[in-house]
């Protein structure tokens, strides 16, 4: 039982060492000696107004020339005449709140006596550095860019043809 672990140990160091020079080997054009450079572009699913409120999570490759965006939470704002769950996001004056506990519909409170709201974020984020053809992506308590550019695919697959 021991001699067979250290066999598959000394096969599985060998074919480690295989695999990187195959990686090597493919990197490489051999007759010329020079480096292979493979760019893979994103897939473009749609254009993006700049502005246009997107899922969480989503990727935009900016448009080329742009050199700061601003990030904004969109279509979130907080309604006293809706009850909240624990974990509903909102916004409410200048920052992003996360409900901390089920509550009736009532005004806004985030004062720390009531319990009932969390600060996460600011509402809006801005000049944030970019260059053109860069992707972003919206995050978790902000939805929309203010630069214009292409939705990406972010499910695609891809694979070597020759």
């Amino acid at each position: 039982m021991a001699l067979r672990k250290i066999k598959e140990i000394i096969q599985w160091s060998l074919r480690q060492v295989w695999d990187m020079d195959h990686i090597q080997n493919v990197i490489y054009n051999e007759p010329t000696g020079a480096q292979k450079n493979i760019n893979i572009e994103p897939v473009v699913k749609d254009t993006y107004t700049g502005g246009a409120q997107v899922a969480f999570g989503s990727l935009i490759k900016v448009a080329a020339g742009t050199t700061a965006y601003t990030m904004d939470c969109i279509g979130k704002l907080h309604d006293p005449s809706k009850p909240y769950r624990r974990g509903d996001i909102v916004t409410s004056g200048a920052d992003v709140y996360i409900c901390a506990r089920d509550i009736e519909p009532k005004a806004f409170d985030a004062s720390p006596d009531s319990g009932d709201w969390s600060k996460v974020a600011p509402k809006v984020i801005a000049a944030i550095p970019t260059s053109g053809g860069a992707v972003v992506c919206t995050g978790k308590y902000h939805n929309s860019i203010d630069a214009s550019g292409f939705l990406i695919e972010d499910s695609s697959t891809f694979s070597k043809a020759e």
